[in-house]
């Protein structure tokens, strides 16, 4: 990118709203915004399968539509394999990529629970924890 003092596009937030999609109009005064993953979290999370990944291609076409000269980024976590995210999901559920993620070890007792706290049949061999998950409670 060109560097420029022009301070619209020389700027940059990473903004969300939960409960819904975020101002499109307020990201475009930005030369750059990031969208969380948590961005529409209350829409997403009820959907089933959840759609996270796309409805922040929605949220970035919003904001393109207000400004083309806005850079959209969208931050997805690269550490945890997110299953809202459907490419993940689509990875995690294929035993063609089993290797690409950690697995708990089946001789040692973990910091975090292999099965889902709501419902102890949904278990899993991969690394996971439950923290910020939709549908299980958060301690606060």
């Amino acid at each position: 990118w060109k560097p420029t003092y022009n301070m619209s596009l020389s700027t940059l937030t990473m903004t969300l709203n939960a409960s819904g999609w975020s101002s499109p109009e307020r990201g475009a005064q930005f030369g750059i915004v990031s969208y969380d993953w948590s961005n529409a979290k209350d829409q997403w999370a009820k959907a089933q399968p959840m759609d996270c990944e796309e409805r922040l291609k929605v949220q970035a076409d919003m904001t393109k539509n207000v400004s083309s000269a806005t850079r959209v980024f969208v931050y997805r976590n690269v550490v945890k394999a997110l299953p809202w995210f459907s490419s993940v999901r689509e990875k995690l559920d294929d035993p063609n990529y089993s290797g690409w993620f950690l697995k708990f070890s089946p001789h040692v007792v973990t910091h975090v629970p292999r099965c889902a706290p709501e419902n102890g049949t949904k278990c899993s061999e991969f690394y996971h924890d439950q923290l910020q998950t939709p549908e299980v409670p958060t301690p606060k």
